[in-house]
């Protein structure tokens, strides 16, 4: 009888035991497919290629220190994702046509673009007229290529308010928040400075608070969603974001129309070797005949790369100094 006990005690405890170790060969089993499935979707989920930290907003890669890429710079005058969407394609086409791979490199101020070029650490850049009109007396910015657009090789700044707003011209402004772009934006910050100093008035006194969006259509939305009272923005990126979306024209108006300006510029530093230049000028200047470099443009609003002409950053270059003098 003791003996029959102990057998059965003994086998309840093997059970025990073995139920035990199977509870966590189970639980093993599920830790195992969760992590797979966990992986799986990191892994689906994950941007493929080049990523943008947005915490820097500057283009990070991983490559071969003997890697040869061709650095293009880019202002960002449309948002980060909006400019890498639209401008990665062009990029990498320039680069694989010159030999060298094209990489973007984003930079969240218009200055540290300028700086990048003045100082060689990029070898390209696509800039606003501001950004190189700030650089122009340097020397170590030299103009490479100038956009054609549909409406020709100028564009302007458009004074944008509330569609309901009571503001009708300048002067309603006075107290207001302004939203600008970026202090060395031609459109978004130095032709409506310019146009209060032709009135009489001091930038930094006439508005109740100036913000900087960091991007024009970044300002367009500002004013539709009344975050601000008013946005200095560009033409060329106005219009088409309003032709993209109608309901856009029903929360704003513009007020202000400004005079035209030369165009966006691409631009190089001055000591880039001069080989790259004449590869690059070749490039840019036939990349509207193939069926990919004419629809690349035609998705960024360009019909065509032309050699630029100094003399259409000239009007830019004196609303420069003229807010330099102010300050």
């Amino acid at each position: 009888m003791v003996s029959v006990t102990l057998l059965l005690l003994v086998r309840a405890k093997q059970d025990r035991k073995g139920f035990a170790v199977k509870r966590v060969g189970m639980s093993l089993i599920f830790l195992m497919a969760a992590l797979a499935i966990l992986w799986a979707t990191l892994w689906w989920t994950s941007p493929r290629g080049p990523v943008i930290d947005m915490a820097r907003r500057v283009m990070q890669h991983k490559t071969p220190a003997d890697d040869k890429r061709l650095r293009f710079a880019i202002a960002t005058m449309v948002s980060p994702q909006a400019t890498f969407a639209s401008y990665r394609r062009m990029v990498e086409l320039i680069g694989h046509e010159v030999g060298l791979k094209g990489g973007i490199v984003l930079r969240p101020t218009y200055r540290q673009v300028r700086e990048s070029l003045e100082k060689e650490s990029v070898d390209v850049a696509f800039v606003c007229t501001g950004t190189y009109v700030h650089g122009r007396d340097s020397g170590l910015i030299e103009l490479l290529a100038q956009p054609q657009f549909k409406a020709g090789l100028s564009y302007r700044c458009v004074i944008i308010v509330p569609r309901d707003s009571s503001v009708l011209e300048w002067d309603d402004l006075k107290g207001k928040t302004m939203a600008f772009t970026d202090p060395e934006s031609n459109t978004g910050s130095l032709v409506p400075r310019a146009a209060l100093i032709t009135r009489g008035y001091k930038p930094a006194e006439f508005f109740g608070k100036i913000i900087f969006t960091g991007s024009h259509d970044r300002s367009v939305r500002a004013v539709a969603n009344c975050v601000v009272d008013a946005a200095a923005v560009d033409s060329l990126v106005f219009y088409p974001m309003i032709n993209k979306d109608p309901s856009l024209s029903k929360k704003v108006r513009v007020i202000w129309t400004s005079e035209p300006f030369g165009p966006p510029a691409i631009v190089v530093p001055t000591n880039l070797d001069a080989g790259l230049k004449a590869a690059l000028r070749q490039v840019l200047f036939s990349f509207h005949k193939t069926s990919e470099g004419s629809e690349i443009l035609a998705a960024m609003g360009i019909e065509r790369f032309r050699p630029p002409r100094k003399d259409d950053y000239d009007s830019a270059y004196a609303l420069f100094k003229s807010v330099q003098e102010q300050r």
